[in-house]
């Protein structure tokens, strides 16, 4: 896997909120890779610097957010040179992305089965008849059961973890090479957990996804990933093979967050 070119990689990013009054660095020199079918995590406290990291990349920052140096490359394409529109279009059809809440990701007003024929349509030029055929397709590729009863369903009718997988259905339309999930599975119970760690891990494998995995629960990572970043205060302070990190942490914040889980 480490033979592979690197899918993903960042190189001395960083990113501050300015004021009036003042800059505050939120990610500090920050580089890291994703490789095709590996799914790398990105771990630390809540506020650390993960999601502005994650939101740089996608160049999703909002004011006062500001990228002030460093490189983001998708495969050949360094995406700091991209105009907005053309990160835009780039984003639609390379980078998927899941939140932590399903729930309010979705349209609350409409059913499943619509809004994700409605991603297949903005994707694919079909009618939309096809449109349908591949919005239940594709429900059945994200593991979803019975897509037919689930189609005419709202988002309010199904539990948590099926509207993330409705979510992954969605990501997925596009045929993007890169996923990054934030935190898929804080808002669920422990075996809807379970069921979207093991589906994030099937979708690496059967779609060739690298997976950029942001989290603070060294569980999820010890669960899913290949290799680790560990960030605090907007720095990565140590990163190796999860097996290697486990075992060995060098870094006392590495020590704090696994002694702590």
């Amino acid at each position: 896997m480490l033979t592979e070119t690197p899918l993903l990689r960042i190189r001395h990013l960083r990113t501050s909120f300015c004021t009036k009054d003042q800059a505050v660095t939120a990610v500090d020199d920050v580089s890291m890779e994703v490789r095709p079918r590996q799914i790398v995590a990105l771990v630390g406290e809540s506020g650390c610097g993960k999601s502005v990291t994650a939101m740089s990349v996608l160049g999703l920052l909002d004011p006062p957010g500001r990228v002030e140096k460093g490189e983001v490359w998708l495969g050949g394409n360094n995406l700091r040179e991209y105009s907005k529109r053309e990160l835009r279009k780039l984003r639609s059809k390379e980078i998927a992305i899941i939140f932590q809440d399903p729930m309010n990701a979705l349209h609350p007003l409409l059913p499943i089965g619509k809004q994700i024929r409605e991603t297949v349509m903005l994707h694919k030029k079909v009618s939309r008849k096809e449109a349908k055929a591949l919005a239940l397709e594709q429900m059945r590729r994200a593991g979803l059961s019975d897509p037919e009863l689930l189609y005419t369903k709202y988002p309010f009718q199904i539990s948590g973890g099926m509207c993330q997988r409705v979510m992954i259905a969605i990501a997925l339309i596009s045929g993007a090479r890169l996923l990054i999930a934030d935190e898929p599975t804080t808002a669920l119970d422990v075996m809807a957990q379970a069921r979207i760690l093991k589906e994030l891990d099937r979708i690496r494998h059967a779609e060739g996804l690298g997976i950029l995995l942001i989290t603070h629960d060294f569980g999820v990572v010890a669960e899913l990933a290949d290799y680790v970043y560990v960030m605090q205060s907007g720095k990565i302070v140590e990163a190796g093979n999860v097996y290697t990190l486990f075992a060995n942490p060098v870094h006392p914040y590495t020590r704090q967050l696994l002694s702590s889980r």
